[in-house]
């Protein structure tokens, strides 16, 4: 009966200590993201204006759908 009650309160620390860590690990990713599409974001909203400029300019030359 010991032994099974030991073995279950390992399994237990166990079960709880890898929910932790993986919980810090979703944080981090989840920093890391929020970094990445800080990076990214001035890049993304400069293309879109490039875009509107060049369907604009083929609009006035009458090449635009």
């Amino acid at each position: 009966m010991k032994k099974s009650l030991a073995v279950g309160l390992m399994i237990a620390i166990c079960t709880f200590t890898a929910n932790a860590a993986q919980a810090e690990d979703n944080k981090f990713q989840a920093a890391g993201k929020k970094v990445g599409n800080a990076i990214v974001w001035p890049f993304k909203k400069m293309g879109q204006g490039l875009k509107a400029m060049g369907n604009g300019a083929k609009k006035m030359v009458g090449k635009g759908s």
